[in-house]
């Protein structure tokens, strides 16, 4: 009798879209320090080469994710007002990144992704232009929007409101250094911010925007 070896069945096959969601999952259960290509290799059963002829390197991996991300951007009404219609898109890039920390994650490691945000940058420049503002002085101003947006959400378990009976250890240790020698820390400090983190974060977009506005009529 002859025996015959089994026939291998086709080795298994994943799609760019499996690969992109399955990454999502890991990023979002993780964050992006624990984020490897072999570790997603394992969860969607291929090997790693397979990952990389799909999607490119982890670096183009975390674009695809963080593209697919953007495509579901908040679309609202927005105001007439220019300076209102910057704060009310720039207020919706925040809300997105508290409520999806590991986005923030992604791109403090310097991943550019995000393409399907780019018409929101575009309406903050217009809106800026209508301000007064060139283009290139628009984009200097977004960018100092986006570096102050993704700091405060990086920061945000810090510089979140806290009980008056319990100050942070930063606070005490000014406060025990004492006003001779921190004089402006420990005035800031007893004149504790009022209002919600999202009304503090957009009383500073307030003041970014209105100081380069005041910088076009030096």
């Amino acid at each position: 009798m002859t025996i015959r070896t089994p026939r291998r069945g086709r080795p298994p096959t994943v799609t760019r879209e499996q690969i992109v969601a399955a990454a999502k999952g890991r990023l979002e259960a993780g964050g992006v320090d624990g984020f490897s290509m072999r570790s997603l290799a394992s969860e969607v059963g291929v090997s790693p080469m397979a990952i990389y002829r799909h999607v490119g390197d982890r670096e183009q991996l975390l674009s695809l994710v963080l593209d697919e991300v953007s495509a579901s951007f908040p679309s609202t009404d927005l105001p007439d007002d220019p300076r209102e219609r910057i704060r009310t898109l720039i207020g919706d890039v925040f809300d997105v990144l508290a409520s999806d920390r590991w986005i923030a994650d992604v791109l403090r490691t310097g991943n550019r992704g995000g393409a399907g945000a780019l018409w929101m940058v575009d309406r903050i420049l217009g809106a800026a232009g209508e301000l007064g503002m060139s283009p290139g002085a628009a984009m200097v101003m977004y960018r100092a929007l986006w570096n102050y947006t993704l700091g405060a959400i990086l920061n945000l378990d810090a510089t979140a409101p806290r009980a008056e009976d319990d100050p942070s250890p930063l606070t005490v240790r000014v406060l025990e250094i004492g006003a001779d020698r921190l004089p402006n820390l420990v005035a800031a400090t007893r004149e504790r911010p009022s209002g919600t983190t999202k009304g503090r974060y957009l009383q500073g977009i307030d003041f970014l925007v209105d100081g380069f506005v005041r910088s076009l009529q030096a």
